[in-house]
């Protein structure tokens, strides 16, 4: 569900919702006639009929099929799309391309990508839109590919003919001129927010579901947002062109059609059931719901105009076209539901050209309407015209037909999706099957920095090995017939590592303090990589109540912990980190915060003793050897027991920092004995 007020609405929306729709192509009035080919003017909407295997031209004001083309070799559900001379049945496995006066295939392409596109009829066009794959083909001489890369919405077109796109991975709106061979993609979507292309009579608009706002869109950027007044959820969907100056989103999960536009929003709960998709005419908009089969008109107002069964079922979304009706085929092409601007809806039979006056079409029943301010209202017939006698026709030759033309064999196109996974000193490439292109695939090749290797036709993956652990390798495919090698196709980089596991402990771990000083620093010895190279070290310590706890990332192998003080011991730990995570961790106690490393006191036996109360062999001297003190300073050495404090003796240490001394008898055995002097201790020693 979108949300409230992470946008403040600066725009009132009428003012980015106006006017009417502008028109995609080239509309014209008045009814097709009924020859063998058709005027090159695009009027009316083209469908393929499986049964039949042609394509027929409907004419929308004169609600009959008026033009017929056989296209042998078209996949079932082709759908047809027309330019002003030429017409194209496109599928997920190619595009034949037939001439509009000549009513006869002229070529046949393979299609750039296994999916069923969107078709755009515009001026510069009509574009085929493969939205999974990123593709768009601009149709006519000379097919022009033309990449936009990630998953794409719905294709809309302004009326100078050019496309916009919303580039859904990368959270891009992007636009293509009529001439051009690349898009141009001038705005970023704040946060790749979910949301709908909207082609309005003041230009494109993209409607946010996220924030529920609408912002007008133009080369230059984004316009300011402003707020819709409805909650839209992440699955809503807006007809690509405006109904009477208002945007028409359908919340297909909540069965329910929003009107937006000036003044307030009007919502209009939907019959449940499954909707396919939504189309404006300008004046109304019609609605697919496949799940039951039908079609629904609402006008901007929100009043229900019709509601008919779709012949065939509803597997095609509704298309506007280019003279502002909207068409929606049945499933088999047989019939077409023809959508006016007062929101009738007329059924065309597709069963080829109109026959003479003499052996006239079946005629569709009269249309029936209820008035739209009351539904209970008796239903009134439509008036129907009264046809007028028709000359008759005088036989004409029939035209031959033309042999189908032979497409020649061209090299392959590029494989499809082609992914590579690391290993040890290894990697595995796969891709999907590419485009034959009127000759039978002989082989891939995979190339890569370093190296290539051939496979068979029926191959889909392949190992490399022999790559070296560290590196970055990117694999290209192609693949070959006898009419040469296609384009290639790239994965992502990867990078073969050995089998990694996390670093070892550190080694050598010590923590010195300067004499005087409260800061301490910790060093360390390299940590085993372990299959990838250590990326960090975690340096934590705490004293030994727990106060002045901390922590450090550092990519070096020493750090100053300041300030740590001297009273309490400290502990340290440092674990290394590489590519699979953290390892075991080296830990050290410095048992006090007042010992400096660089200073020391070491006590052993000495010499044999006699004083008050002791004597030999029991009684002796403390042999003491201090290290690392301040050169000729007088410092107080104080002898400490178990039982407390044992005597002090003033001390000169010498001119190198040392001071070696034997003092301060002992008798008792078993009792603990150590030094203290300027802030040092040494060990603790068991008398003997």
């Amino acid at each position: 569900m979108g949300t409230s007020g992470r946008f403040r609405a600066r725009v009132p929306i009428a003012m980015i919702v106006s006017g009417t729709v502008a028109l995609v192509g080239i509309a014209v009035t008045g009814g097709a006639k009924p020859l063998v080919g058709l005027d090159l003017v695009q009027t009316g909407h083209w469908i393929y009929n499986s049964a039949l295997g042609s394509a027929f031209h409907v004419d929308g004001s004169g609600k009959q099929a008026d033009a017929q083309v056989a296209l042998p070799g078209a996949d079932p559900g082709s759908r047809v799309v027309q330019g002003p001379t030429q017409g194209y049945a496109v599928s997920p496995s190619k595009t034949i391309e037939f001439g509009k006066s000549t009513l006869s295939v002229e070529n046949t392409t393979p299609s750039p990508a296994n999916e069923w596109p969107a078709t755009v009829e515009t001026k510069g066009g009509p574009y085929a839109v493969y939205r999974e794959s990123g593709i768009v083909v601009r149709l006519g001489e000379g097919m022009v590919r033309i990449p936009v890369g990630g998953r794409l919405g719905e294709p809309v077109a302004t009326a100078d003919g050019r496309l916009w796109l919303h580039q859904i991975d990368n959270g891009l709106l992007c636009e293509l001129a009529p001439t051009a061979d690349r898009v141009s993609c001038p705005i970023a979507i704040p946060g790749r927010h979910k949301g709908s292309l909207v082609v309005t009579g003041s230009g494109p608009v993209f409607v946010d579901n996220d924030d529920d706002t609408v912002r007008a869109v133009s080369s230059a950027g984004f316009g300011e947002p402003a707020r819709l007044g409805v909650d839209v959820p992440d699955t809503a969907v807006a007809a690509s062109t405006d109904v009477d100056g208002k945007l028409a989103i359908l919340d297909r999960a909540g069965a329910r059609l929003h009107l937006i536009g000036a003044g307030a929003p009007v919502t209009v709960p939907l019959p449940p059931g499954d909707y396919a998709g939504l189309a404006s005419s300008g004046s109304v908009v019609a609605l697919v719901d496949k799940g039951n089969r039908t079609l629904r008109t609402f006008d901007g107002a929100g009043r229900a105009k019709d509601s008919r069964p779709i012949p065939g079922g509803a597997e095609h979304p509704p298309v506007r076209g280019p003279d502002a009706r909207v068409y929606v085929d049945g499933a088999d092409g047989s019939h077409v539901l023809v959508v006016d601007q007062d929101g009738a809806v007329n059924e065309v039979p597709v069963t080829g050209p109109p026959q003479p006056a003499d052996k006239p079409n079946p005629v569709t029943p009269p249309t029936q309407e209820k008035p739209a301010d009351d539904p209970a209202a008796p239903v009134q017939p439509k008036p129907q015209p009264v046809p007028k006698p028709q000359p008759q026709p005088q036989p004409q030759p029939q035209p031959q037909p033309k042999p189908q033309p032979v497409v020649p064999a061209s090299p392959p196109g590029a494989p499809r999706s082609v992914t590579a996974t690391p290993g040890d000193g290894a990697a595995t490439v796969k891709w999907g099957t590419a485009a034959a292109n009127g000759a039978t695939i002989t082989g891939y090749r995979v190339s890569w920095a370093g190296g290539e290797k051939s496979v068979g036709a029926g191959v889909r993956t392949t190992s490399i090995p022999g790559l070296a652990n560290g590196t970055a390798y990117a694999f290209t495919v192609t693949a070959a017939n006898r009419a040469g090698t296609g384009p290639g196709a790239t994965s992502a980089a990867v990078t073969p590592r050995t089998n990694v596991q996390p670093p070892g402990a550190p080694t050598g771990l010590a923590v010195r303090i300067k004499t005087g000083d409260t800061d301490a620093n910790v060093t360390w010895n390299a940590a085993a990589a372990n299959g990838s190279p250590v990326t960090a070290y975690h340096v934590s310590w705490r004293r030994a109540d727990g106060s002045g706890a901390g922590s450090a990332k550092v990519t070096g192998r020493s750090h100053l912990i300041t300030d740590i003080g001297i009273e309490q011991p400290i502990t340290v730990t440092v674990v290394a980190e590489n590519a699979a995570g953290r390892g075991a961790p080296a830990q050290v106690t410095k048992p006090r915060g007042d010992q400096p490393a660089d200073r020391s006191i070491v006590i052993s036996r000495g010499a044999d003793a006699k004083a008050d109360q002791c004597d030999p062999p029991v009684c002796g001297l403390i042999h003491i050897v201090m290290t690392g003190f301040t050169p000729g300073k007088t410092v107080s050495v104080t002898c400490v027991t178990d039982d407390g404090v044992h005597g002090s003796k003033s001390k000169q240490i010498g001119p190198d920092g040392k001071l070696t001394f034997e003092e301060f008898p002992q008798g008792t055995a078993g009792r603990n004995v150590w030094i203290r002097a300027d802030g040092v201790e040494s060990k603790k020693l068991v008398w003997k």
